[in-house]
């Protein structure tokens, strides 16, 4: 049969037939001339679909191909992790369209485009808002929507769930004295202000830790990459514009850089 009638047979597109002969997955026909498959190429086809629709990548699938003794377990435990996150992401988005029709139906139209980020952040959103300052709030609001964009990055919104699991009073407080150190800076010299970036931090570092909470593995496997996405730090300089600001967050991301990538040396010496 030709490659149209096998992707008709199977469900598929030639341009996908070509894509898994590239892969190395499914065998080219020797035949001379036009090319022929046969009943083998459509049982091979179906292997492959079924296994990568099963939530294997093509290079695992291609393994098990060629290898079918080989283990399978550290990949299909990936491949489940992967599915768990997709159902929780659809049950995140049914959630959210229910909220949009309850507002519908019930006619409020006075937030026809809420904040779209995960439900631990909101709820942090909505702890730190009523303790901040009326001069506090715009900064507050340039960062709510900001983080809109920034939990689209690969990891970004596990990271920031994972940081506000079990998040104490105690961080509350001093999350809210930063939002108004924050934005104090402006009305700061630069002098004046990089006198006082050494002393904050050090006193909300006595709050939330040597380490701020962070989890040297989430800094490795997460973090470091997330600030090195293009457009990251970008997004950072459209939010907060004014040079005291942009250079209280260069600040702190140094130290945490220090501090994480002194605990990957330590990790790495003890082993």
């Amino acid at each position: 049969m030709k490659i149209k009638d096998l992707a008709d047979l199977v469900g598929t597109t030639p341009r996908a037939i070509r894509h898994y002969h590239h892969e190395g997955l499914l065998p080219v026909p020797t035949n001379p001339g036009v090319r022929d498959y046969s009943l083998d190429h459509a049982v091979r086809l179906v292997r492959i679909r079924h296994l990568s629709e099963s939530g294997l990548s093509l290079g695992t699938v291609r393994e098990l191909l060629h290898n079918p003794d080989m283990s399978l377990d550290e990949e299909l435990a990936a491949a489940e992790a992967g599915i768990d996150a997709q159902i929780e992401e659809l049950e995140r988005r049914r959630g959210r369209l229910r909220e949009l029709r309850r507002q519908h139906e019930a006619g409020d139209t006075s937030d026809p485009l809420p904040y779209s980020v995960p439900e631990r952040l909101s709820r942090f959103y909505d702890q730190v808002g009523p303790r901040l300052s009326a001069e506090a709030r715009p900064s507050f609001e340039i960062e709510r929507r900001a983080m809109e964009v920034a939990v689209r990055i690969p990891f970004a919104a596990a990271l920031i769930d994972d940081w506000l699991t079990g998040f104490t009073p105690e961080r509350l407080e001093a999350t809210v004295d930063i939002y108004h150190f924050f934005d104090s800076l402006p009305g700061m010299s630069k002098e004046d202000a990089e006198a006082r970036f050494s002393t904050e931090l050090a006193r909300y570092r006595a709050v939330f830790g040597p380490d701020w909470g962070v989890n040297h593995r989430a800094w490795r496997q997460t973090i470091r990459p997330i600030l090195r996405t293009p457009g990251v730090m970008t997004l950072l300089s459209k939010a907060y514009p004014h040079p005291n600001q942009q250079r209280f967050i260069e600040i702190f991301l140094e130290e945490i850089a220090e501090l994480m990538e002194g605990g990957v040396s330590r990790e790495t010496s003890s082993h």
